[in-house]
């Protein structure tokens, strides 16, 4: 319960962090149809961080983008590779 909680108050507070701050590789990955939160915020979040690549899925949702998660960890593993 207390990380729907820590989410709510991630979505109105400050973080503590910029997310230009972040220099390791990111990989945002955004369901189109995520009624739990708008594909606007992935796409917020991706422009404010540099290191930030997003994967926009208009066909997915808030769970289905975890279909996703082999080739997140192909990028992961491309990453580290290179790394």
């Amino acid at each position: 319960m207390g990380g729907f909680i820590d989410d709510d108050l991630a979505s109105v507070g400050a973080w503590g962090f910029e997310p230009a701050d972040i220099v390791a590789p990111a990989l945002f990955l955004h369901g189109g149809r995520d009624r739990v939160v708008p594909a606007a915020h992935g796409e917020w979040l991706a422009r404010r961080c540099p290191s930030a690549e997003l994967w926009l899925r208009p066909d997915d949702g808030h769970i289905s983008i975890l279909n996703q998660s082999a080739a997140a960890m192909g990028w992961l593993r491309e990453k580290a590779d290179r790394g």
